[in-house]
C-alpha cells in the first residue's frame, strides 16, 4: 500500500484525512497538524513544493466563506502560489469539514442523538456546518452528546468541552465516507482525486515507491 503524508487544519480533522486515505487504499503517513486555517495556508506552498509523486502529500481545509471574491480554482492556486505538483492532493471542504460528516446522514443523527428529519440534507447549501451540528445537538437524545458539545451557558466558546473529542470518536469509529461522498460534491471530489493519485502512484516503477515495510 502506498503511503501519504498529510496536514489539516485542527484535531477534528485528523480522522477525516486517515479514513479518506484508507477508503481509497493509501496508507496514512507523516502527520501535520497546523492548529488553525490561516497556520495551514502559510505551510502549504512548502508542502506543495515537496510533495512530488513520489513523496505525495493530502491537505485538507475548510472553505468557510473564501470563494466570496474569487472562484475555488483561482483559490487553489492563490493559497499553493502556483499549479500543484504531482503529488499535491489539496482539498477544500465546502463549507467546513462538518458538512462531510453531516453527508453520511443516518450515521450521523445515530451517533449524535439527532432525530433524522433534523439532519441536513443539502449539506453544501449551510453557511456555518459546525454551528449547525452544535445547535442540533442541544437537543440530543444523549445526555452526554448535549453536555459535551454544546458550549455553557454565558460562556465564550462556540462549541463544548468534549466537541474535538466527540467529533474524533465520530469520525474514526462510525463514519463512512463511502456513503457520505454521495451527498457531498467536494468529498467526492476529493476522493476521486485521491483515486487519481493512487493511480499514478502504482504506475510508478517499484524503485520510485514509497511502499514501507510493516
Amino acid at each position: 500500500m502506498q503511503f501519504v503524508s498529510w496536514a489539516v487544519e485542527g484535531r477534528s480533522d485528523e480522522p477525516v484525512a486517515e479514513k479518506l486515505l484508507e477508503a481509497t487504499h493509501l496508507s496514512p503517513h507523516h502527520v501535520l497538524t497546523a492548529r488553525g486555517k490561516t497556520k495551514l495556508d502559510l505551510k502549504l506552498p512548502g508542502l506543495n513544493s515537496a510533495a512530488k509523486l513520489e513523496s505525495p502529500w493530502l491537505v485538507l481545509r475548510d472553505l468557510d466563506h473564501d470563494d466570496e471574491n474569487s472562484c475555488l480554482p483561482t483559490l487553489h492556486r492563490e493559497i499553493l502560489r502556483g499549479e500543484p505538483n504531482p503529488g499535491m492532493c489539496f482539498r477544500i471542504a465546502v463549507r467546513a469539514m462538518e458538512s462531510w460528516l453531516f453527508a453520511d446522514h443516518e450515521n450521523c443523527g445515530n451517533f449524535f442523538g439527532i432525530a433524522p428529519n433534523r439532519i441536513p440534507h443539502d449539506v453544501e447549501s449551510l453557511s456555518n456546518p459546525k454551528e449547525t451540528l452544535v445547535n442540533l445537538c442541544r437537543n440530543s437524545k444523549k445526555r452526554d452528546i448535549w453536555e459535551g458539545v454544546v458550549p455553557r451557558a454565558g460562556g465564550r466558546r462556540k462549541v463544548g468541552p468534549e466537541y474535538t473529542a466527540t467529533v474524533r470518536e465520530f469520525v474514526r469509529d462510525v463514519w463512512d465516507p463511502s456513503l457520505a461522498r454521495l451527498n457531498a460534491p467536494s468529498l467526492d471530489r476529493a476522493m476521486l482525486s485521491l483515486e487519481r493519485l493512487r493511480t499514478r502512484l502504482n504506475d510508478l516503477p517499484v524503485s520510485g515507491r514509497n511502499q514501507r515495510s510493516s
